[in-house]
């Protein structure tokens, strides 16, 4: 799977919307941020358009086309890991192969990440990793594009663990 994602955020300045940029790929997902939390664009262009980010995401466990992995924005797994140590060791091997990927995630428990997700972001010489929940915020829609929401958050100048309810990964 390989897809351009679209985060916007909506009317509602505490929701970010993520969706396919093809509308024939399916899957939107709808994330309600504490009001504290909201996402201000760097942009007064980027506000007018309610664009936050759009960016490539490919599946590194579909995907065996290596210039695909290269130059994603974000990197995610399909497969759900079968422990936090298991994600961790999967995350490392991901972004030492592909250090130059803004976001890397594998879906912790159940399909396509409905459990939550192992997320390491930033560049390759300060990379944060964290635990990212599905939940306890409602969040609506296709669980896939969540690290594209945590994608578009970065780039609107937050960090990984400003997400809300985000938790220190245990360190190896």
């Amino acid at each position: 799977m390989k897809r351009f994602v679209v985060v916007e955020a909506s009317p509602f300045p505490d929701v970010l919307r993520a969706r396919c940029a093809d509308a024939s790929s399916g899957g939107r997902l709808s994330v309600r941020l504490r009001p504290a939390d909201r996402v201000h664009a760097a942009s007064p262009d980027i506000l007018e358009h309610s664009v936050v980010d759009e960016h490539f995401v490919v599946d590194v466990d579909a995907c065996r086309d290596g210039r695909l992995l290269d130059c994603a924005d974000v990197l995610q797994g399909s497969r759900a890991a079968h422990s936090v140590a298991d994600a961790m060791r999967r995350l490392t091997d991901l972004t030492s192969a592909h250090p130059a990927c803004g976001v890397a995630a594998i879906p912790l428990t159940g399909v396509g990440g409905a459990g939550g997700w192992a997320v390491a972001a930033g560049g390759a010489s300060d990379r944060a990793v964290a635990l990212v929940p599905y939940g306890p915020y409602p969040a609506y829609g296709e669980p896939s594009l969540l690290p594209s929401c945590v994608h578009a958050w970065l780039v609107a100048g937050r960090s990984l663990r400003e997400w809300p309810y985000a938790r220190n990964a245990p360190s190896s």
